[in-house]
């Protein structure tokens, strides 16, 4: 792996937050039942979205609890 690969995947892993895009791909999802589940409010509980202008986030330690990864 190059240097710059390295210093890449480090940056991606040191983010906060994660876009619906990646929640959805982290648990097994299709991004549009990430967005369905989100406006009828049935995302698990500690899951929920920052809206960034028109774009949903989530915390990166919140998706990674749920995941079972921490």
């Amino acid at each position: 792996m190059r240097t710059k690969d390295v210093e890449r995947d480090v940056r991606v892993d040191s983010r906060l937050f994660m876009s619906e895009r990646d929640v959805a791909r982290e648990l097994g999802i299709s991004p549009s039942t990430m967005t369905r589940l989100n406006q009828r409010g049935e995302l698990p509980e500690g899951l929920r979205p920052v809206y960034v202008g028109h774009r949903r986030v989530y915390p990166r330690a919140a998706v990674e609890k749920l995941a079972g990864l921490s």
